[in-house]
């Protein structure tokens, strides 16, 4: 024989201080194929006709044609002799050992054949494995029922996912025959005496295919009669057989060589030879020899014991079945042996059973175990896997473990017959596959799966053979083969790691699986306390791989060419590509110790921060384009957060962004500033001011507008700045930008609105633009007003653009309010307030020391000015003065002695207290404007610092008051105040640009609403002499003819209401068409009524026809508003409000002597102070007012004159203008001298107060108001 090559082994397989000893492959041939022969004489022995036997998954494919011989077999066995079943009980070793099977089964432990991984085979397991455990203490029955109750079983879980046999029937077939080879491995193995040699037969002929089967008794009749001939047949048989051609392939030896081996083995490869040497091991063990093994070898005695007791078991289950055996042919030497009572005792070995082919002894005793099975095993195995490894393709290789089916039959055949423990042959398996992985002969990932392969098969081996009763050198072997691995593991691992950024993380994690499957192993960590003790060490190796890839980045973007800032982008952008790479790929530490993105970036980020600290303070970072700046500043905070989530704790004030970018957002911020006027501009450039849509009243520069704020604020939230203090500031700063921006706006919506209502020249002031210094004079002389170059004709109509630039203002107010909630103002101003609260006193001063106050003063309205024009009123105005200087100026109210100005001006001062002079005059035509009458006021923190609004009521010298509303507000770092100072100022544009469409209509309405209307509705104004006689008509005109006599008004308030009804939004229309609706009712009450002053007037008053057209005009009008026969307009409860029913009341008092009158407001004056006193409100007048309606009733005079009400006392005093007695002129004179000197000649009208109640503490009783017709429309708080 000739072999090809010879191996040297290291036995143990893990220390280099161990015996090296040179083992001859020519032995390992000899005493391999000796098992490989054995194995196949047994099996010929068993099926004489059978010359070869197929592969496992061969005899399935037979199996599956052979379905009906198996059933009619077990059907044979079912229904055999008595005797036969008697012999074949179940027992507590058949029990017990296909309990155990069962179990690993069920469990996913055994996966070794196809139908193990089946789910239906499984389940019907899971069944048959509860039937068998019934029988656990006290079994009954046969072996034969359990075939039954299995395929009982694998019948109704089959028909549960089909109930049509034929679909199912080959697979019944599979389960009944792998069920069946489970039997016979309990009964060979884990119950070798319960059954019978017959009855074992049987079971694997019900197996086989039919062609391969015949009677027993045939069997035997075919053995003895060609004994004759069997010597050639054997050898032809052997030379065939799969395990020993294998053993050729391994060995590579020639086939003439390999056949004459064959025929030189065959004569000392008997049964009987077998036997002796089961006999011989048997004795060793009983005289405590090395092999198979001895006390020595055992940690304990127990353990020893256990071995001793399993190992003979065996053996004599082995010796019991060939010694039953007919076909058995024994020696002198074995049959004395066998018949004597010392069946252990050794035989010498002959000589044919030591030589080998190439003339080299071994020693050894026995027939088929050498001298040194282990090392003999070791070098096997290797050459198996050589072979294997070699031949196996790659599609194969990941199919199957290492060794392949042949190689697994010939090491288990080996190690079976050599009396091999299987701890030892898991140990050795598991050194093999790790010296195959440190020389890297294997793939690492066909090297991982192959040593987790090899450590479930050690666990499978640990599970059924205790770790205590192993022997010491198979223990030692162990934990030494388990460190190799550990070792290998751990470099494998280091490699991968220092390639983090591109390596797969199912290798990482397949490498970890397998330490954790070593860690968790109890005989490692008997030896091992802390596991991870060199597995955290790991975390250097990262560390340097990531030192090492930082270089390697810097370099990759360093370019001359560009800019530092352009590299440090690139750079930034490799960091965080990688970075969020490495962070996905492994979102958990590796053993709950190494967090590999924590580990990379507590080195990296220190390098990139220093990068950063470099370019920040270069001359050329402070004038950085701002584009790319924060550009760059996106890409820093995103590793900030990178940092953050997973970067040490302890250094998580690493990036100092506040100092890198502080300075560029305060360079948007300005720049922002300085853009933001230019913002506005092209908004209201570019706007036609035309309605977006039909939903949406308003134009787009409101929408351009704002979608540029909230780019500015989008900007500054999505720079989510880490500092909350000064993101806190940013936002205040750019509030402010806003309000700035939205009073620009609006000061420009309001200029175009009001020039489209007014020309030039009235914006001006300067009604008497077009007049002729004659006709200024002679309007001055005669008291009349100028009239218009085109007096008499008709105003402009409206535009649908002034509308739109009206609804501009709302809409800006609404879209401030959206802004406001999506800026959180609130919560920042609460932080901010935090925050200055927490500050030093010193510093707080240091603050208040520098800052400036706001006084907004609205200069309301003034009562009982002196009159001074001819006419017995005043053109006046106000005047405000600081150090002599005026300061603001309102505009000018004519022919009126209580003026209501409405307007608001906001005065900018430090905290010292400023003394404020308020003048009023008289504008004039002709000459200077007179001085009417002055007061004096201080403005100081002192007494507004509570920012809230107060209603002073100042008194004129000599003569009236003046009503203003001052409230003070700091310019302070408070994101709320410009909000609130946008809102005002929104809100006032909104006010104004509604009283300057009621202006525009107001002169028309007292045009038109006149006496001179009247006049010529009588054809009084026909002639010169007209004027002396005012009964030219006193037929009661018509309401046709009165509605006539105002038709160009109807017309007028018609278009143009319903151009406002079309292009005003609801809220804008609703406020605008009352204060029309106001304007209305006093051009009538004009009509009626002179103005109040002390002063007698000579305005005549109206006859019965002339009072009767104008309440009627009264009622034409409220149609109107009201929308005719519809009365889809203005709802009439808004209509007939107090200022409506006011007007009504004139008709209870207009006509009565001036004693009822004079007598009426004492009496007014009395319930005034009275009610003042209580503390309760005036009387509902709606009474009065329906009683007034009421004109067509009858009634007796002395209960009519006890029912009147009369109006309020202000509405008498004009009545009262238009008596030309002497008591009404003293009367007129009296009281307005009470009124302009109340502390010395207050008194009360009616002197029935009791002497308690002037004693009583009550407070100054406020001046009764002058015109209750006069709207006050604030929305401020009283001085408390």
């Amino acid at each position: 024989m000739q072999v090809k090559s010879s191996s040297t082994l290291r036995r143990g397989g893990g220390s280099s201080k161990r015996t090296v000893r040179t083992l001859n492959p020519a032995l390992v041939y000899d005493y391999t194929l000796r098992c490989a022969i054995r194995a196949c004489l047994e099996q010929n022995n068993k099926n004489p006709k059978e010359a070869k036997k197929d592969s496992s998954s061969n005899r399935h494919s037979v199996h599956l044609s052979g379905v009906t011989d198996v059933f009619g077999n077990l059907a044979d066995k079912i229904t055999g002799d008595e005797g036969s079943e008697k012999s074949n009980k179940m027992t507590k070793p058949v029990v017990v050992g296909l309990m155990r099977r069962l179990e690993d089964i069920k469990d996913g432990k055994d996966v070794s054949k196809q139908e193990y991984v089946d789910r239906r085979f499984v389940s019907v397991i899971r069944q048959m494995r509860d039937e068998v455990k019934q029988h656990r203490y006290r079994p009954q029955g046969s072996i034969n029922d359990l075939v039954v109750t299995f395929l009982k079983l694998s019948e109704a879980e089959l028909k549960k996912s089909d109930p049509n046999p034929a679909v199912w029937f080959k697979d019944l077939d599979r389960y009944v025959i792998r069920f069946t080879e489970i039997l016979l491995l309990v009964l060979k193995e884990d119950a070798p005496s319960a059954a019978s040699s017959e009855y074992i037969e049987s079971l694997q002929k019900s197996i086989l295919p039919k062609s391969k089967k015949q009677p027993s008794s045939e069997q035997r009749n075919s053995s003895s009669s060609n004994n004759s001939n069997s010597t050639t047949d054997t050898l032809d048989s052997v030379e065939n057989f799969p395990m020993v051609k294998t053993v050729q392939t391994l060995f590579q030896i020639d086939n003439s060589v390999h056949r004459q081996k064959i025929r030189d083995l065959l004569p000392i490869c008997t049964e009987s030879n077998y036997l002796l040497d089961l006999k011989q091991c048997i004795n060793a063990i009983n005289m405590n020899q090395p092999f198979p093994g001895r006390r020595e070898d055992f940690a304990s005695q127990q353990a020893y014991d256990s071995w001793v007791a399993r190992e003979k078991k065996y053996l004599n289950g082995l010796m019991t079945v060939m010694v039953m055996n007919p076909n058995l042919t024994l020696t002198n030497k074995s049959e004395q042996d066998g018949g004597s009572s010392n069946l252990l005792s050794g035989m010498k070995p002959s000589d044919s059973k030591r030589s080998s082919v190439n003339g080299t002894a071994d020693e050894s005793p026995y027939t088929y175990i050498p001298n040194d099975p282990r090392s003999y095993f070791r070098l096997l195995m290797n050459m198996c896997m050589d072979l294997d490894t070699n031949t196996t393709s790659d599609v194969e290789r990941a199919k199957t473990s290492v060794l392949s089916q042949a190689s697994d039959d010939l090491l288990r055949e080996c190690s079976n017959t050599w009396r091999l423990s299987a701890p030892f042959r898991s140990v050795l398996y598991l050194e093999l596959i790790k010296t195959r992985m440190d020389t890297e002969e294997i793939d690492i990932f066909d090297a991982i799966e192959d040593v987790r392969e090899a450590i479930r098969a050690l666990d499978k081996c640990l599970k059924e053979n205790e770790i205590r009763n192993w022997t010491i050198n198979d223990r030692e072997s162990l934990i030494r083969v388990f460190e190799g691995v550990n070792h290998a593991c751990l470099r494998a691992l280091a490699d991968s790691l220092s390639r983090y950024w591109d390596i797969d993380p199912g290798l990482i994690q397949d490498q970890i699986a397998l330490l954790d499957s070593i860690y968790e192993n109890p005989a490692y960590l008997e030896d091992h306390e802390d596991p991870l003790e060199q597995f955290v060490l790991l975390e250097d190796t990262i560390a340097g791989a990531a030192v090492s890839r930082w270089r390697v980045l810097e370099k990759s973007v360093l370019n001359p060419k560009n800019d530092d800032m352009t590299n440090l982008m690139n750079l930034a952008d490799k960091l965080i590509k990688e970075l969020v790479t490495v962070a996905k790929r492994f979102k958990k530490p590796l053993k709950g110790s190494l967090h590999l993105p924590g580990i990379i970036m507590a080195r990296q980020m220190p390098f990139f921060v220093l990068e950063m600290e470099n370019w920040a303070f270069l001359p050329e970072a402070k004038q950085a384009p701002i584009e790319l700046t924060f550009e760059l500043y996106d890409k820093v905070l995103t590793l900030k957060r990178l940092y953050d989530q997973y970067g040490p704790k302890q250094k998580s004030a690493l990036f100092k962004v506040e100092s890198w970018f502080l300075t560029h957002v305060r360079r948007w911020m300005k720049s922002t500033n300085e853009a933001t006027p230019e913002w506005v501009r092209n908004a209201i450039k570019q706007d036609e001011f035309k309605p977006i849509n039909e939903a949406t009243l308003h134009s787009s520069s409101v929408v351009d507008l704002f979608t540029m704020f909230h780019q500015a604020v989008e900007f500054v939230q999505n720079l989510e700045w880490p500092n909350r203090l000064q993101d806190c500031r940013f936002n205040t700063a750019l509030s402010k930008v806003i309000g700035v921006a939205l009073e620009q706006y609006t000061v420009e919506m309001q200029d175009m609105v009001t020039s489209d209502i007014y020309s030039p020249a009235v914006q001006e002031g300067d009604p008497y633009a077009n007049s002729t210094f004659f006709d200024r004079a002679r309007n001055q002389l005669t008291g009349g007003r100028p009239q218009s170059k085109n007096n008499g004709d008709l105003p402009a109509d409206f535009l649908p653009e002034t509308c739109v630039k009206i609804n501009n203002i709302e809409a800006s107010r609404a879209k401030l309010d959206r802004l406001y909630q999506n800026m959180d103002v609130d919560e920042i101003a609460e932080e901010m307030r935090e925050f200055e609260s927490m500050l030093p006193a010193t510093t707080e001063k240091s603050v208040s020391e520098q800052q400036n106050y706001l006084y907004s003063i609205k200069i309301v309205r003034a009562e009982n000015l002196p009159p001074s024009d001819n006419n017995g009123l005043s053109d006046p105005y106000i005047v405000l003065e600081i150090d002599n200087k005026p300061i603001t100026r309102t505009k000018t109210v004519y022919e009126t002695l209580n003026p209501r100005w409405d307007q608001v001006f906001d005065i900018w001062l430090t905290e010292q207290t400023v003394d404020v002079l308020a003048l009023v005059y008289d504008e004039d035509m002709i000459g200077a404007d007179e001085e009417c009458g002055g007061v004096w006021f201080k403005l100081s923190p002192e007494y507004f610092d509570d920012y809230q609004t107060h209603e002073l009521v100042l008194n004129f010298v000599p003569q009236g008051k003046l009503i203003l509303r001052i409230s003070m507000e700091g310019e302070k770092d408070d994101i709320q105040f410009w909000f609130g100072k946008a809102f005002r100022t929104l809100k006032r544009a909104e006010n104004d640009v509604a009283g300057l469409i009621v202006d525009k209509m107001g002169s028309y309405f007292r045009q038109t609403l006149s006496r001179k209307t009247l006049d010529k509705l009588f054809g009084r104004d026909r002639s010169f002499f007209s004027s002396f006689s005012r009964a030219t008509r006193v037929v009661d005109p018509t309401l046709q003819e009165c509605e006539d006599a105002i038709v160009p008004l109807l017309d007028y308030l018609e278009r143009n209401l319903k151009i406002l009804n079309e292009n005003l939004s609801e809220t804008n229309m609703q406020l605008i068409i009352l204060r029309i609706w106001k304007e209305i009712l006093f051009a009538l009450e004009g009509v009626l009524l002179p103005p109040l002053s002390e002063q007698a007037s000579d305005m005549k008053p109206l006859d019965e026809y002339e009072f009767s057209v104008v309440y009627k005009w009264l009622e034409l009008l409220k149609i109107l508003f009201n929308g005719g026969e519809d009365g889809d307009a203005v709802p009439l409860d808004k209509l007939e409000n107090s200022q409506y029913y006011a007007l009504l009341a004139i008709n209870a008092a207009y006509n009565l002597e001036t004693e009822k009158l004079i007598e009426g407001y004492n009496n007014i004056v009395k319930n005034q102070v009275e009610i003042k006193m209580r503390g309760g409100r005036k009387a509902d007048r709606s009474k009065s007012v329906y009683h007034s309606k009421n004109t067509v009733r009858k009634r007796k005079s002395e209960r009519k004159s006890a029912s009147i009400e009369l109006p309020n006392a202000d509405t008498i005093l004009r009545i009262l203008r238009m008596r030309k007695s002497k008591a009404a002129r003293d009367f007129l004179h009296a009281e307005f001298q009470k009124r302009n000197y109340p502390t010395t000649t207050e008194t009360t009208p009616a002197n029935e107060i009791s002497q308690d109640a002037k004693e009583q503490e009550i407070p100054p009783i406020p001046p009764v108001p002058t015109n209750d017709l006069t709207p006050v429309n604030e929305n401020t708080l009283p001085l408390r």
